[in-house]
């Protein structure tokens, strides 16, 4: 049984709960500076208790999935507009510099890391198909129809997910895509401050990410592969393209010891990844999500999971049938919930990691 009463279970179907003004925290790891934190209000603070019950839940698999996981299926890039990789093409002026980032790339030790990390991840289950996400295309076909159904696929889940990729867990991830929709529905505008997104909505790089995500809303939802080609690659191997990999965090780490490409470098810092996908009879999307689990370790778990979870856990706080909760989800109707990440601590005058890391990877 929740522990929400039956008002807040209904307030929270059209609204995620309130928020309270900030309040002043210290920061011992920066020799006690102050900062402004997220203040969790009454709600806030029932929901969190009400998620981490139904979070315990699904962790033992005391719940139906809405999707099921073992028959998920890729979308079909024809239905998309994507074109031929572009991003192995993001690479310095200079030949010179060329041969000289080729050659770092392709380092022995370097591909060695790689290939150690892709038959680590062969070995665990749901490692690949990460990225199949051919089931909720389906709901926004049912929803919108065969032409409009893809291109709200597109715009409400492949980008915004790209969109508000920096620095966050698959969890979070979602979360923040989701509350964009949510937003753009009742046309809001997103909020200033870190600290004024509502629970659960959070993330190590919040801030950052809603800046990055209004830079493209103001491009028309345009993400341009020069300027973010890791955030671009992400969108389209959800839309089903398979002959690219997303050089994020874990995959730079693992290969190049390098928190993201160097500047201008992205399409030589790919190029070894396709080189192991030729190697072994795949396709780059396939290495990077297998390389990514072997390289964390990580027990697999597709997209489409995490998605499962989320309308689990909407359904449990709100009441709603999980049918609905999809609908919703796929309309940007409703809220929709999680476990959330840890809420962003910007006060305006910190240095902004990722928009440097962002810059560091954008092409010359």
């Amino acid at each position: 049984m929740s522990i929400l009463d039956d008002l807040l279970r209904q307030a929270l179907r059209m609204r995620y709960p309130d928020t309270l003004p900030p309040v002043l925290a210290i920061d011992k790891t920066k020799g006690g500076k102050e900062y402004l934190a997220k203040n969790l209000s009454d709600e806030a603070k029932k929901l969190k208790k009400e998620r981490n019950l139904i979070q315990r839940r699904i962790d033992a698999n005391d719940y139906d999935p809405y999707f099921d996981v073992s028959k998920r299926f890729d979308v079909d890039p024809k239905n998309y507009n994507i074109g031929p990789n572009q991003t192995l093409g993001i690479t310095p002026k200079k030949p010179q510099t060329i041969e000289k980032y080729r050659q770092q790339y392709n380092d022995p030790e370097a591909f060695k890391r790689l290939q150690e990390a892709y038959l680590k991840g062969l070995d665990i289950p749901d490692s690949d198909k990460w990225y199949f996400m051919g089931q909720l295309e389906k709901e926004f076909i049912d929803e919108y129809g065969p032409t409009a159904g893809r291109t709200m696929f597109k715009n409400m889940f492949a980008d915004p997910m790209a969109a508000w990729t920096g620095g966050a867990d698959p969890t979070s991830n979602l979360l923040m895509a989701m509350y964009d929709n949510f937003r753009k529905y009742n046309k809001a505008n997103l909020p200033e401050n870190a600290y004024d997104y509502p629970f659960p909505i959070g993330g190590r790089f919040l801030g950052t990410n809603a800046r990055n995500a209004q830079k493209i809303e103001d491009a028309g939802g345009l993400i341009d592969f020069a300027e973010n080609p890791k955030r671009f690659n992400f969108s389209t191997n959800f839309q089903g393209a398979s002959d690219r990999a997303t050089m994020d965090e874990v995959m730079s780490t693992v290969g190049y010891k390098l928190n993201v490409p160097v500047r201008g470098t992205y399409g030589l810092s790919e190029e070894p990844v396709h080189r192991l996908a030729d190697k072994y009879g795949t396709d780059p999307r396939n290495m990077q999500e297998v390389i990514w689990h072997g390289g964390k370790e990580k027990t697999g778990k597709p997209m489409i999971q995490f998605v499962n979870e989320a309308i689990e856990r909407t359904s449990s706080v709100t009441g709603m049938a999980p049918k609905d909760v999809v609908k919703g989800m796929v309309r940007g109707s409703i809220p929709i919930f999680g476990l959330g990440g840890a809420a962003a601590v910007n006060t305006g005058d910190t240095r902004d990691i990722l928009n440097y890391l962002i810059s560091r990877e954008r092409s010359n």
